[in-house]
């Protein structure tokens, strides 16, 4: 069970399965994820990808966030993310699209305001992520990437780019320039 840590459902917990190869976030990395987007998720349309139970994103409904949409390639886990939004009493604001992060702009042609990538540390090119995904931000938006510490996530030009570093773990925060 992981306990969300803040916004209308803080404390309450969901769902996790056991022996499925998820990483969900830990609540210190989580903490330090939404006090520095702070109210940038209220009203948010928030596309948190590579999802696995849901964690940062069911802590982005939490904490205000308009509409998440899932992206989550394992049926099983991706199961979890339903009976996890049944829980919080989310189904009005949560998509989930079962496919794998890699075919998203095949199927999607929507832009969100907040895009999450927090994909295995040990997917190849885990670095060169966010330049697949920046062409569904909105011009004011915001993505972030969860990372190892010690990899190099290429970024494109004319963003202001922020890295926090927690224990082993990096979250790189980029937004457009102007």
């Amino acid at each position: 069970m992981i306990r969300l840590t803040g916004g209308r459902d803080k404390g309450r917990y969901i769902k996790s399965p056991k022996g499925l190869s998820t990483r969900p976030m830990n609540a210190v990395l989580r903490k330090v994820l939404f006090d520095t987007i702070g109210n940038a998720v209220v009203g948010a349309l928030f596309l948190d990808v590579f999802a696995g139970v849901g964690t940062v994103g069911f802590e982005a409904l939490s904490r205000g966030a308009k509409k998440v949409v899932f992206v989550e390639k394992n049926r099983k886990v991706a199961e979890i993310i339903r009976e996890n939004t049944k829980i919080l009493g989310y189904q009005d604001r949560v998509e989930i699209l079962v496919i794998d992060a890699f075919r998203f702009p095949e199927y999607v042609r929507e832009s969100y305001d907040i895009v999450f990538l927090g994909p295995p540390y040990s997917l190849p090119k885990l670095g060169r992520l966010p330049l697949l995904f920046v062409g569904f931000l909105k011009p004011e938006g915001l993505m972030i990437v969860q990372h190892h510490h010690k990899t190099t996530v290429e970024l494109p030009g004319g963003y202001d780019i922020r890295v926090k570093k927690v224990g082993e773990n990096a979250l790189t925060f980029m937004r457009r320039i102007g």
